[in-house]
């Protein structure tokens, strides 16, 4: 353990509540959504719905039984070409001060490939990154006697590979895949009101863990389709953090302080996931839903020890359904056209009297929109789209007294999309 705490004349109640607010909103600046947009060629024009109708790379992070659907080898990338998030709070990162953010956000989303070996088996690996936040938080009075700012970059990369296999003259495919989860997170904050105290904080967690997923696809006749999956919860096999924390109280107790540590212990524990779907396809149309769900749990974010004290932020997640909706048209056999709903429910709580809980932020719910329109042939796809989400909710904020309060908070994404299949 590296860890050390250095400090002046103990006391300073408005540093010592900026600690822990900076601590906090440093470990915990996490929305607990485990979908923050829809990723994949087909799937990201439809909202998402892929489970009973997935096919070639789509097909390997919703549902690997559907890799049993394609017709050959294939090469894709999806990608956003570009983007814009933007989030606002009342109340912001200090003591009653407004907070709003708007950032550029440009991330490959999917890649992968697909070969086909025999009649029955198909083998596939892919390379998701299905979250990526990056947000710089700023709060400053009128009077500018106070100011605060975040900067935060939250990423998380998939990748693993898939296999699926079609039983002979069966209405069924199976399929599994194996995934690496690598969660990058790094974030900073200071506060500073004059006269009375400063504090300024950062933190680096990464993570790496281990899923395996299971799916199956079954053709019900007369154009029906129906697909279930299981994802099994992540089991972390290393993880790397490190945490500082200084300030000072210019205030009659006169504290200067701070803590500094290289040995956080971090997590990315993401539960077991449940899905089904349902689907029907035409000669040139096909419609699909798809329902998503994950239990409740906790775990800890982040925990270090600091001359043997211990202290740790705890992440209590509850139970959150997700639905996608999506339909597809074909017009003259080449040039599809896609729309899709989806929602992204955040498993995170802010109750009316935050003193009762653990501290937690960004309780906001999005409902996004998909939109694409594309051109194939027997050698390539291109497909460009759209994909706004929106929502409100709850943060937490701290009173002039260091009392934890709920406040509003909105998030609003656009994100302009491009994905290519190539068909060897």
């Amino acid at each position: 353990m590296n860890g050390t705490f250095f400090g002046t004349k103990a006391g300073g109640m408005q540093v010592a509540a900026a600690f822990v607010l900076c601590a906090a909103q440093v470990a915990t600046a996490t929305d607990g959504r485990y979908r923050e947009y829809v990723i994949g060629e087909r799937a990201g024009g439809m909202g998402g719905a892929a489970l009973a109708i997935a096919s070639d790379v789509d097909a390997i992070f919703y549902n690997p039984a559907g890799l049993a659907k394609s017709q050959g080898d294939s090469i894709s990338l999806s990608a956003n070409l570009y983007g814009i998030e933007s989030y606002k709070t009342e109340g912001g990162l200090d003591w009653g001060d407004d907070a709003k953010s708007t950032s550029f956000v440009t991330v490959p989303s999917a890649m992968g490939g697909v070969s086909r070996f025999s009649d029955e088996w198909v083998s596939a690996f892919g390379v998701f990154t299905p979250k990526m936040e990056k947000r710089h938080l700023v709060s400053a009075s009128p009077d500018r006697t106070s100011f605060s700012h975040m900067d935060y970059n939250d990423q998380t990369l998939w990748m693993g590979p898939a296999v699926a296999w079609a039983p002979a003259g069966s209405r069924f495919s199976y399929g599994a895949g194996l995934f690496a989860i690598y969660r990058d997170y790094s974030a900073t904050e200071s506060s500073f009101r004059r006269n009375s105290y400063s504090v300024n904080g950062s933190m680096d967690l990464q993570t790496v863990g281990i899923l395996a997923m299971a799916g199956v696809q079954a053709d019900l006749g007369d154009g029906w389709s129906a697909g279930v999956s299981i994802q099994s919860p992540t089991a972390r096999i290393w993880d790397d953090g490190k945490l500082s924390i200084n300030g000072s109280d210019k205030g009659s107790n006169g504290f200067n302080g701070g803590i500094y540590t290289t040995d956080v212990r971090a997590d990315n524990y993401i539960p077991l996931q449940l899905a089904a779907g349902i689907g029907k396809s035409g000669k040139d149309w096909a419609a699909a839903l798809d329902a998503t769900w994950h239990p409740s749990t906790h775990y800890d974010l982040a925990r270090w020890d600091i001359n043997g004290t211990r202290a740790e932020q705890k992440m209590h997640l509850h139970s959150v359904l997700d639905v996608s909706l999506g339909g597809e048209y074909v017009v003259a056999e080449r040039y599809p056209i896609r729309a899709g709903f989806y929602t992204a429910m955040s498993a995170i709580r802010v109750p009316d009297d935050p003193e009762t809980t653990e501290f937690a932020t960004s309780d906001v719910d999005m409902y996004g929109f998909t939109f694409s329109v594309g051109r194939r042939n027997k050698l390539m796809s291109v497909n460009l789209g759209l994909d706004i989400a929106f929502g409100s909710g709850y943060d937490l904020d701290y009173d002039n007294n260091g009392v934890k309060r709920r406040v509003d908070s909105d998030r609003e994404v656009f994100l302009l999309t491009v994905s290519t299949t190539y068909y060897l």
